[in-house]
């Protein structure tokens, strides 16, 4: 709404379909800490975990906070784990924050590992240029960062 200084000139939305890409609308979908899901979840948007998925999770971010548990198979653009995760992760980037604590695989582009983050399992780089998502199973192989060893 805008006002001309007289009255209130109302300016119509315009649907998702006409609307340039940068103005598009991303969501945001948060799962509590309270909240136990069994099941897939899927969404185009973004996800935030601080309750307990027990299912694979699908979407464009995900972030999993201090304390949940997810034991799934991941599939995003972006991951950051500062929790429990037990399971699968292929994402373009994944974060391990100082509190994750990881026993799965890891196929990704990008990877960072902060200090104190605990990481058991194999990591798999997967290449830009591969379409679907492909592992190019090169450098990598089993991994067990725990800190003080």
């Amino acid at each position: 709404m805008f006002f001309d200084g007289k009255k209130e000139v109302s300016v119509p939305e315009l649907p998702d379909a006409n609307r340039p890409a940068y103005k598009k609308k991303v969501q945001h979908s948060i799962i509590g800490a309270d909240v136990t899901i069994t099941g897939d979840l899927v969404s185009s948007g973004d996800i935030k975990v601080d309750g307990r998925v027990d299912g694979n999770i699908t979407c464009r971010t995900l972030t999993l906070g201090n304390q949940p548990v997810v034991n799934s198979s991941i599939k995003a653009d972006t991951v950051r784990i500062c929790g429990t995760f037990n399971g699968e992760v292929k994402a373009a980037k994944v974060v391990l924050t100082k509190d994750a604590r990881v026993s799965g695989d890891i196929m990704q582009e990008i990877l960072e590992i902060e200090p104190g983050a605990i990481l058991e399992g194999n990591i798999s780089r997967l290449q830009p240029d591969q379409a679907g998502g492909q592992v190019n199973s090169q450098p990598g192989g089993q991994v067990s960062s725990q800190p003080g060893g």
